[in-house]
């Protein structure tokens, strides 16, 4: 089995890499999930099913989105708004969002 090493990981700013080929694995604009993300990655995934859906051109939050990552943002929303934080809940959040907005920018 090729699981994924926490020591293994490499985090420098922006890009987070494996191994020691430095292979890459996400780039994080800010760091505010990275930890999450990489202990959701090493508890769900091998290394050849995380890589090979990144290389057929799946995004890195995409591939864990598959099976339920949900961001420490898109929890909190959930939470804020009283409901289990799920994918299917946080896109209910966001349209809510959307649509509140839009109302308040129609009345302007």
């Amino acid at each position: 089995m090729d699981k994924f090493i926490k020591e293994d990981f490499n985090y420098d700013g922006m890009y987070l890499t494996y191994g020691t080929d430095r292979k890459f694995v996400a780039r994080f604009k800010y760091i505010k999930f990275c930890a999450s993300f990489k202990s959701f990655l090493i508890k769900n995934f091998t290394q050849s099913e995380y890589f090979s859906a990144y290389d057929s051109g799946t995004s890195p939050l995409d591939i864990l989105e598959s099976k339920g990552f949900m961001t420490p943002q898109a929890k909190k929303l959930c939470k804020q708004n009283g409901m289990t934080a799920t994918q299917e809940n946080y896109k209910i959040c966001l349209h809510a969002q959307f649509k509140a907005w839009e109302t308040s920018r129609e009345a302007a």
